[in-house]
């Protein structure tokens, strides 16, 4: 959440508006569809961002391992050594695999409802306009 939150302040301010009474209709057309792509950027960014942490520490971690292996003194410390490396980078994967998800999850639903309010409004702007006629 927290990383979706990143992303989506830097994204703001970065939406600018053309005043020309082409580009408003334009934009009121468009804009709930933008708004929705944009969340979905926004959502994707830190998906990205999180797979990026994620290999940069495996790869560390496997720096780790590798050193360790070499330390070891006899065959019994290396396996042991490789069986806890195994454990936690199932872990690891698991639980990667778990934080993925929800983000991608989130950003979907995000980016949903963005549309369903934009459309809400729209409904409720007709349902005024065929009442008064």
């Amino acid at each position: 959440m927290a990383k979706l939150d990143k992303v989506r302040s830097k994204r703001t301010g970065e939406t600018g508006s053309d005043d020309t009474v082409l580009g408003v209709a334009g934009m009121l057309t468009f804009d709930p569809l933008l708004q929705a792509s944009n969340r979905m950027l926004e959502g994707w960014m830190a998906v990205s961002s999180e797979i990026f942490e994620f290999g940069k520490s495996r790869f560390d971690r496997g720096l780790e391992m590798s050193r360790a292996m070499a330390q070891s003194t006899s065959l019994n410390e290396a396996i042991e050594v490789q069986t806890k490396y195994t454990r936690s980078i199932m872990q690891d994967y698991l639980s990667e695999a778990n934080k993925i998800a929800d983000l991608s999850t989130r950003s979907l639903l995000d980016s949903f409802s963005t549309l369903q309010q934009a459309r809400d409004r729209q409904t409720r702007v007709n349902s005024r306009a065929i009442v008064t006629p």
